[in-house]
């Protein structure tokens, strides 16, 4: 029977762990380098996400925002990186999963996502271990015998190496040699960002309908919103938007023609995960920014928003709050402002 010492001697062994439950940002890495079937190099890296955690991958990993703060980012450590993942076999367990979450994170920051190399450990052990579980930790406890810090990226790829070690006595891992090729769904990738990223745009750019010229700040965070979402712009519908923000931007542009272009723009209404109001309290919280990022608040700016207000009827505990709060004579308006759309910051994710 074939073993790892005829089979396949050359290969990397991976494991990452995630911030959140959007699978498309790595908080951790681990990599065992193994060459002539020896492990020659491991590494392992902590990773910035640039993007928010969920109270249970924090809980499950072990890793939280303060512990990523130095970290590198993505972009950053795939640079270190990519030459080992395109150059080599990529051994993991449920190794789809690592590399649908490179390939998202890749999409994301507006990077070239190339085609992997890869061997699934999990796919294997279904094949030939005739276990009632083929979990990582399973396996490890009751095949290998031994204890490890599961859901650890380094301690996970060297548990995964030592069970593909197992499973080159049931078969030739060349044989079962996949290509992992990722390409971009709009639907899947964009819609949980789109409607944020949409209403909120189309709350910032009611200033510009409004006002009669576009002040440096006003400009800046037109620009802020361009710059960060620039890296989609082969997406139907953000390449759409991305022009007219440009047309916007254009100093060129008469003032006449910016505020038609602006008109143009069209909020999202409806959403398989916000309600009606949260779309609203999205636009909303563009609108305040848009005002605010002014040195001082304008009475045309006040009237603006209160009219605003008024027309929408918005089911929300939270805005119910801050009416009452903005009602009150005694309340510094910007400062209320402010505070509110610090809130949402989180509150609408």
């Amino acid at each position: 029977m074939e073993t790892l010492v005829d089979s396949m001697k050359d290969y990397i062994v991976l494991d990452l762990e995630t911030p959140n439950r959007y699978s498309d940002g790595a908080s951790s890495m681990g990599i065992v380098i193994v060459e002539d079937g020896c492990a020659v190099e491991h590494k392992y890296s902590l990773i910035n996400p640039e993007t928010h955690f969920d109270e249970f991958n924090i809980a499950f990993t072990g890793i939280g925002p303060e512990d990523v703060v130095d970290a590198p980012t993505f972009p950053e450590y795939y640079d270190e990186i990519k030459d080992l993942l395109q150059d080599n076999i990529i051994v993991g367990q449920n190794i789809t999963f690592d590399l649908s979450v490179i390939s998202k994170t890749l999409t994301r920051y507006g990077m070239p996502i190339p085609s992997f190399k890869y061997y699934c450990t999990l796919n294997s052990a279904k094949r030939n271990l005739d276990l009632p579980c083929n979990k990582l930790s399973y396996i490890v406890h009751n095949v290998l015998n031994t204890t490890y810090n599961a859901h650890n990226a380094m301690a996970d790829a060297e548990m995964t190496n030592e069970l593909f070690k197992l499973l080159t006595n049931y078969e030739n891992p060349k044989n079962y040699i996949q290509t992992y090729s990722y390409r971009p769904n709009c639907k899947r990738d964009f819609d949980r960002k789109l409607d944020y990223n949409f209403n909120y745009l189309y709350g910032l750019v009611q200033k510009a309908k409004i006002d009669d010229e576009i002040t440096d700040n006003y400009y800046d965070l037109l620009y802020s919103w361009y710059v960060n979402n620039k890296c989609y712009n082969n997406h139907p519908l953000l390449e759409n938007v991305l022009l007219k923000l440009e047309y916007i931007l254009d100093e060129s542009e008469s003032l006449k023609n910016r505020k038609e272009v602006a008109e143009s723009f069209r909020q999202i209404k409806r959403s398989p995960k916000y309600n009606a109001s949260l779309l609203k309290l999205q636009v909303f919280k563009g609108i305040i920014d848009s005002v605010c990022c002014e040195d001082e608040l304008k009475e045309e700016d006040i009237v603006f928003i209160e009219k605003w207000i008024d027309s929408n009827n918005i089911n929300d505990k939270s805005f119910k709050k801050f009416k009452k709060e903005e009602n009150n004579d005694d309340v510094d308006m910007n400062e209320c402002l402010m505070d509110y759309s610090d809130f949402l910051e989180g509150y609408l994710q």
